[in-house]
């Protein structure tokens, strides 16, 4: 049943390539027939209507041969015969006015008198000039005649002749042999037809019938020539198709390299129709109405069918190499490319083996020898020079292009972005730089990766430090609470009350620190809370010093501030704010030098609001600015005093959080702490 299906479609693409082949020839023959009778096949003229109008013509023109022959006989005294004489009249008759649209006007050569006529002087007055025919005719010794007209170059007549009919230049073609230069001759005749066609005669007739027949040839060409495009279109679909298969299928003619197949279907084609067409438009001009042209007619349709048969074969074909997608790959010139392009690859490849680990100082030696050589070699040929010093400079430009490429994507990984990947395509051909940056992305990567380890093991140690701070402040609360219950009781003796005092007072420093720790955490983490709002900086300091005159004093220290007399304001969480400053102020009264100043100064610069505080430290500051600022770092080493070392930590994170800056500067034992906002108006 499959096998059958299959050959029911392929005989349906085989009617369809035959009636399709047939459309196209007899949609050739009827462009050519419309063509050759629209543009005058014969090159006469415009009375080219159609073949029976032409043998209408040259039966009259007969007519008057026959005329012209027994005037002649009549005119040189001759008698005519009964026959004769009645055909003469007949003749006259036919060609008269009233029974024919064909007019003449027989002259005497020499002396230009008119003889004979259809009509007098006015025969011709309806005929146009260039549907005139005009000839010179002897009667004796033959009855040849030729028009004055020069005939082409392929056999037929050229004849020069003067006003008076005499042959003046040389006579060429056919003719040679019949004239010679001097010959005479006695008549001189015009002939064509009447344009107005008043008489219902075969010129009529055949004028008539041309034009309807030519609008009904060209509605069948046209229509064959829509069924031609469409059995084309539709043989295109079919190309590559078999019933039973899901895929696009080849044949063997398809297997062929495409442009040697291209080139045999294309010359067979074109041969094939030149000479259909040869045959054919030899055929019209020289055989019309003979069986040789019949048989010529037979051999062109012939020759135009395998003409049609190849096209329709290429076209098949290239659009089923166009389904599988194998138009380009199945060439000649294609396969020459990649043996081309194999063999470059493959001394690509050579080339990297072997010089690949040398140095770079001997690669561009190797480089510039290489390019004196090329230089030297091109300067034989001047016109080689441009295009062996434009493939260098495009080469130079290439490198630098990449290089550009590569230290734009160094200074990005420097910058702060390391998952910057550098393109790597366009530096195959420049090994050095392909891998150094393909060293940069590795080392993008790797910094990526720390930073996000990093991140990663921050995150664990503030939920650590969070979660193991939640964890104590149950029992320290139960502490704080036991502790102040015993406080309230009557306990016998002076060491219980001051074990008591010592529990006290411990208890609260460790909830000091649990409360450090957990808002420490929050605060380098980003998930403390912040209500900006404008906020008064001098007021607030003013409050914080208010509270801290007590301590200061009793810490034996002198404040010294200088803050201006007007207010300045920022955009800050009030909370926070007081939290920096009391962290400040509490490590002047826990670390600064007993007898010494503290200077707070406040002031504008540049649109920020910058408070500093300066003290000099009791114990000797050997640790950087940027270590003390670290969680659980104390500038008291010995840690006689009660810090925690997370104040400076929080401080700085709470000012960053809020938009500030924080800084810290050391010189020896001065300290000295700077806090900045954005000021707002």
């Amino acid at each position: 049943m499959i096998r059958q299906d299959i050959r029911s479609y392929a005989l349906v693409k085989a009617i369809a390539l035959l009636l399709t082949i047939a459309c196209g020839v007899c949609a050739t023959f009827g462009w050519v027939y419309c063509g050759m009778y629209w543009d005058t096949l014969f090159e006469i003229g415009d009375h080219t209507y159609s073949m029976a109008w032409n043998q209408a013509m040259n039966a009259r023109y007969s007519h008057l041969l026959g005329i012209l022959n027994d005037f002649d006989a009549m005119r040189r005294g001759e008698s005519l015969g009964y026959l004769e004489e009645q055909y003469y009249r007949e003749h006259l008759e036919a060609i008269s006015p009233e029974n024919s649209n064909f007019r003449y006007i027989i002259r005497d050569n020499a002396t230009r008198e008119i003889l004979l006529s259809s009509a007098g002087e006015d025969s011709l007055s309806h005929v146009s000039p260039e549907n005139l025919f005009r000839h010179v005719q002897t009667m004796t010794p033959s009855r040849v005649y030729y028009d004055y007209r020069e005939y082409d170059e392929e056999g037929n007549i050229t004849i020069f002749f003067n006003d008076n009919g005499g042959i003046v230049g040389q006579v060429s073609g056919k003719a040679s042999n019949l004239y010679q230069e001097g010959d005479t001759y006695q008549y001189a005749l015009e002939y064509g037809v009447d344009e107005r066609y008043p008489v219902h005669d075969e010129f009529q007739a055949a004028r008539a019938s041309f034009s309807k027949g030519d609008i009904r040839v060209l509605y069948w060409t046209a229509g064959l020539t829509l069924a031609f495009l469409a059995g084309t279109v539709f043989l295109l679909c079919c190309a590559a198709r078999r019933r039973g298969y899901d895929t696009f299928v080849l044949n063997w003619t398809d297997k062929i390299p495409y442009d040697l197949y291209l080139f045999a279907m294309g010359w067979g084609s074109i041969l094939c129709f030149a000479f259909a067409f040869n045959l054919l438009g030899e055929g019209y001009a020289y055989h019309y109405g003979d069986p040789s042209f019949y048989v010529m007619a037979g051999a062109s349709a012939a020759a135009m069918t395998v003409g049609y048969a190849l096209t329709e074969a290429g076209l098949m074909s290239t659009a089923s190499r166009c389904k599988t997608h194998t138009l380009l790959r199945n060439t000649l010139v294609w396969k020459c490319l990649r043996w081309v392009g194999r063999g470059c690859g493959a001394l690509g490849r050579w080339w990297r083996t072997t010089f690949g680990s040398w140095s770079m100082t001997h690669r561009i030696i190797v480089g510039f020898l290489l390019y004196l050589t090329g230089t030297v070699l091109t300067s034989l040929t001047v016109i080689l020079i441009p295009f062996y010093q434009g493939a260098v400079l495009f080469l130079l430009c290439r490198w630098a292009e990449e290089w550009r490429k590569l230290r734009q994507g160094a200074q990005a990984i420097v910058g702060g972005t390391p998952e910057t990947v550098i393109d790597t395509t366009g530096m195959k051909r420049f090994d050095d730089l392909r891998t150094h940056a393909e060293a940069l992305n590795d080392l993008g990567n790797a910094i990526n990766t720390a930073v996000d380890e990093r991140l990663k093991s921050e995150r664990m140690k503030a939920e650590l430090i969070t979660n193991v701070s939640h964890d104590l402040k149950t029992p320290l609360t139960s502490i704080i609470n036991y502790v102040d219950l015993l406080k309230k009781e009557e306990v016998p003796g002076e060491k219980a009350q001051e074990y008591i005092e010592v529990l006290d007072r411990k208890s609260q420093r460790l909830k000091k620190l649990t409360e450090d720790l957990v808002e420490a955490s929050k605060a380098s983490t980003g998930t403390l809370q912040v209500n900006k709002e404008r906020l008064g900086l001098v007021q607030l300091t003013d409050q914080a010093l208010g509270e801290y005159n007590e301590k200061l004093a009793v810490a034996g220290l002198t404040l010294v501030a200088d803050m201006p007399a007007e207010e300045c304001y920022i955009e800050a969480d009030g909370r926070h704010v007081w939290r920096i400053i009391d962290n400040l102020l509490g490590n002047c009264v826990k670390y600064a030098m007993t007898g010494t100043r503290v200077y707070l100064d406040l002031h504008r610069w540049d649109g920020w609001v910058t408070m500093s505080l300066k003290n000099i430290s009791a114990s000797q500051l050997n640790i950087p600015a940027e270590q003390l600022m670290e969680r659980f770092v104390r500038g008291d080493e010995s840690r006689t005093t009660e810090g925690s070392g997370l104040g400076l930590s929080i401080a700085r994170s709470l000012a960053e959080l809020q938009g500030g800056k924080f800084r810290l500067e050391v010189d020896g034992d001065l300290f000295k702490a700077v806090v900045s906002f954005p000021e707002v108006q």
